[in-house]
Formats: C-alpha cells, structure tokens, sequence
C-alpha cells in the first residue's frame, strides 16, 4: 500500500477512556483501538445485541444505533482524527506568525457520522473497511495501478473508474485528488476545534479567518468582515447561485448544496427507521437522533445553571429555555419591512409574511432569507444574485409551460409567468427580480408598487429594472447612482432579449 505522507516523528494520545497510551504509527494506533474495541464489544460471536454501543472517547458523545460495526468504524475514526489534528498542529508550529484558532473546543474530539460503512466503489472492487485510513489507502492503491487509457483524438489519459464517474486526467496525481472528492478523505484537522480540510490552503484560510478582519475588507452584501482580499473573494462568491435543479426551479451556490436540496425535497428514500414507532422512517441519521428525543422517559436535560429546576426531553427545547430565561429575555431583531412589526424568531416572521402580507417564496425555494440592516434588525432578504446562465434556463422553462396567446386569458397567464421570473427572495410581484453575477434586479418604486394595480390593465408587462453591478475595484456608490453613465453590460443585454422574448419589458 501507498504511504500518503511521511510522519516518522508522529505521536498521537489514546484519549478511549482513561486510557494513556501513546502510538507513533497509525499500525500501532489501529491495532491498540481494536484491543479497546474487543474488551468494550466482546466477543461478537457469543454477545448479547444491545440497543446502542456508547462511544468512551474522551469529549464524545456518540451512539451506534443498534450495529456495533458503526461503532468500530467511529473509535478507528478517533485515532486517524488524531492523526491529522497532529499534522495541523506541525503546520502550525512551522507558521508561528498566525492567528490563534478561536473556534468552540467541545467540538474537538467530534468525528463524523458514517452510518453506511466504508465502502470502495471503484469499478469490479467491493471492499469494505471499518478503518479510515486503511480505507483510504486501499483507494489510493487504485490511483497507482491506474495506467494510462487512449483517447479517440491519439492521446493518452488516466481515468477515474469510480461508479457513475466519467472523469479522466493525464497525470496520477490529479486522479488521486479527485478521489477525495468520492471517499470525502481529509488530509489535515484543526489542533484546536478539530475541523477537518481537504488541503492545506484551506486549513490556512480557516486560520487567517480567526485574525481580526481589515475595515476595507468587507462583503457589501452581508457586511461581513475578512482578514485578506482572497477570503473576501471566496466568500463573495458564495452570494451568486450558478447551479440550478434539473427538477424545480431552485437555485444554489455549490454542487453539495444541490445535491442536499435533491435528496430532501425530491427523493423519497428514507433508509432510517424509528424502532418505537414502526412507521416513522428518516433521510439521514441526524434526524432519526432528534427524533429519538422525542421517546425519552422523563426528562433527559436538565438546566445547568444554578437555582433553576427546567428540565426537557429534547435538548431544542432545552436550548430554546436557556436562550429565553438566562440570556437577558428573547430580544426582538426580526423586522418586518412593510409594517415595521418586530418578532423575536425568524419563523414567525415568516409565518407574518405569508398570512398577513401573502408573500411567497420564489419557486424552488423552501424559505425566506433576512439581512441584517444598518439599525440592527435583519429584514426579509429582497435580493438573489444569480448567473445570466441560469436565469435564462429559469426562463426558458417558464416559456415551456406558457400557452400561445389564443384568447382574453393568456396574457393573464402570460403575466403570471412573467411575475412569477421578476420575484427575487420572498418579494411581492414586482419587488425584485433574479440578477446575474454581472447584474442584479431591484425595484424601481419601492415596496408600495406591489400592492399598488397596474395602470396600464391586467394584461400590462411586469417592469423590472437592471442595473450593474460592480467589480470588486469598483467605487460601489458610482454603481448604484446609475448605471447608465457606463451603458448596460453584456449581462443585462442578455437578460433583456430573453425577457422581450417572454413578452416582458425590461426598462
């Protein structure tokens, strides 16, 4: 097997109970581990099935529901976490320049779930593994046996034989750092909180995000400060969605994000079940947890502060009671921007919008989103930055389902169509519109325009107005005095022939 990186000084603690022992090689650590797991489990032939197998590594808090496997596969986890909390931890003492990690300890020794076992999907190999790393250099093996394959153009590639993937480099090295992305293998953790990172550029960049942020260096849609012009770029990008769901119309920033909404919104699966309740079954193991809750006997948390007797069976209520009584009253920072109406949760600020204003969420979408403003509250979020690419997608399959203009009716329903493409995050007809990374729609006569009628009749366009946004260099109070100084970009050019084609004005 393929050593993925040379540690010859490692040493890593056994924090499995009060255990003290210290191992130098991930052989060692592994094989000490399955001495741990063996007087902890038993005999697996003549042992009796438990409900849950407890985790007793030190600040862990895990369950395996019913399968002392995943429980073997989270210990072995603990020790090759261990690992790469050393590796970060030589990085760091190589940099003493950097920042401090400032982020929570408790989730330091938090390892995450793998209820579905570890599993090689390259192609003709089944293997599993209830060992990470041992896992992961059986799937690096794979990488280095891999040889070159022709192409139909004469050249030459190596290809990545991963079930469902189609992909191919023309070096190993690059096949092997796509393979990451199938067995969601992490190189290097966070010393202090633990996190864990695919490279080594990101574990900096999370180190350089706990340094106090530049005052110049703030994302003007969310005001959020950053230390360094890159994280200030990186993160403005997580702003502009430019990936949308081949089965609704919801658009999102990242491949992870779409493939999370597809499986809870459009999947059925639900692989998960209650064994109190035989009819209740659940999409992951997280919610089959909460749910679990719900089947304490009496109170399962009880508050730890001092003189108070709160006890609940869910720890949601519990941190809900703790928030409400002990951290100075529920203050009211949700704002409702039509009627000025303050709430205390975001969720009954939605449930206003939607009964006494009537506001909708955009299609696809499953909630609002709010923006805190400059006196504090955080008011609904009116604006969503989108690719030209998707919003003409967005539109083209409006038009699909638009009928031909063949009496009184279909201009209404022309209309509704065209309302429907001018709606931005839970805005009324005509608030907002979707924008592109080069432009972003807003309304031109403010909130009241909703609910004032058309003066031109029912079968008037919807206006939306288009104006530029700027680059990151751009004085940004040149951009919104006026975007005609400059003429309208290549994006708003292209926004506005499919919105004509559509039978909508865009002024």
């Amino acid at each position: 097997m393929a050593k993925r990186r040379s540690l010859s000084n490692l040493v890593v603690s056994c924090k499995w109970a009060s255990c003290t022992f210290k191992g130098h090689c991930m052989e060692e650590l592994s094989e000490h581990m399955s001495l741990h797991l063996k007087d902890h489990l038993g005999d697996r032939d003549a042992m009796e099935e438990l409900d849950d197998y407890a985790c007793l590594w030190e600040g862990c808090e895990f369950l395996a529901m019913g399968s002392p496997r995943e429980l073997e596969i989270h210990a072995h986890f603990h020790t090759f976490h261990s690992k790469l909390k050393f590796i970060g931890e030589q990085m760091l003492k190589s940099h003493p320049n950097f920042p401090s990690c400032t982020q929570d300890l408790h989730s330091n020794n938090l390892v995450p779930e793998i209820s579905e076992g570890l599993v090689c999907q390259w192609e003709h190999c089944d293997s599993t593994f209830n060992n990470p790393e041992w896992f992961y250099r059986h799937v690096d093996m794979h990488a280095h046996c891999t040889g070159l394959s022709p192409l139909p153009d004469q050249q030459q590639a190596i290809f990545c034989s991963w079930k469902g993937c189609d992909a191919f480099f023309k070096i190993k090295y690059r096949l092997r750092e796509h393979l990451r992305s199938h067995t969601q293998e992490r190189l290097v953790a966070c010393p202090t909180c633990g996190c864990m990172f695919s490279s080594n550029t990101k574990f900096f960049d999370h180190i350089h995000r706990q340094a106090e942020p530049e005052e110049s260096l703030v994302c003007e849609h969310c005001d959020k400060g950053f230390a360094n012009e890159r994280l200030l770029r990186d993160h403005v990008r997580q702003h502009v969605n430019h990936i949308k769901c081949p089965l609704c119309d919801m658009t999102c920033t990242s491949l992870a994000t779409l493939k999370i909404h597809i499986k809870f919104r459009h999947c059925d699966e639900r692989p998960f079940p209650c064994d109190f309740c035989e009819s209740r079954f659940f999409k992951n193991q997280h919610d089959l947890r909460k749910h679990m809750e719900t089947h304490n006997e009496g109170a399962a948390y009880h508050c730890s502060v001092e003189g108070c007797d709160y006890s609940s069976r869910m720890a949601h209520t519990m941190n809900q009671h703790y928030k409400r009584v002990h951290e100075g009253g529920m203050v009211s920072k949700y704002k409702c921007h039509l009627c000025d109406r303050t709430f205390s949760w975001c969720y009954t600020l939605t449930l206003h919008l939607r009964k006494k204003h009537h506001l909708k969420w955009p299609s696809g979408h499953s909630r609002f989103r709010y923006k805190e403003d400059e006196d504090g509250y955080l008011r609904l979020n009116m604006v969503r930055y989108e690719t030209v690419e998707v919003t003409q997608e967005i539109m083209k399959n409006m038009a699909k389902k638009r009928t031909p203009h063949k009496g009184p009716g279909s201009s209404s329903r022309a209309k509704r169509a065209a309302t429907r493409a001018a709606r931005s995050h839970g805005s009324p007809p005509g608030s907002s519109s979707p924008s592109s990374c080069s432009s972003s729609s807003e309304l031109s006569a403010g909130e009241e325009r909703s609910a004032q009628p058309s003066p031109r009749g029912s079968d008037s366009p919807v206006y939306c107005v288009l104006s530029n946004v700027s680059d990151m260099g751009d004085d940004p109070d040149a951009t919104r005095d006026g975007s005609d100084s400059c003429g309208p970009s290549g994006a708003v050019r292209a926004l506005t022939e499919v919105a004509r084609g559509l039978g909508m004005d865009v002024v």
